[in-house]
């Protein structure tokens, strides 16, 4: 098995968005997002990321302020 980092490849991120952007854009591409709300989530929500009890990015909003 071998691992990377994000940040080696940081030099490649503005191609990387020139390609998926418009994919997003056309709907080809679709992500999800898991969003709780209120800080006094955030710990259920942190064990939920180590359990597979969340789908998609886990957002926590704070404030819609």
């Amino acid at each position: 098995m071998k691992g990377f980092l994000v940040t080696d490849y940081f030099p490649e991120y503005a191609k990387f968005l020139e390609v998926v952007l418009p994919l997003i854009r056309e709907g080809k591409i679709v992500y999800l997002e898991d969003i709780a709300e209120g800080l006094e989530n955030a710990p259920a929500v942190l064990l939920g990321l180590f359990s597979g009890g969340h789908v998609g990015k886990q957002v926590v909003v704070v404030s819609r302020e």
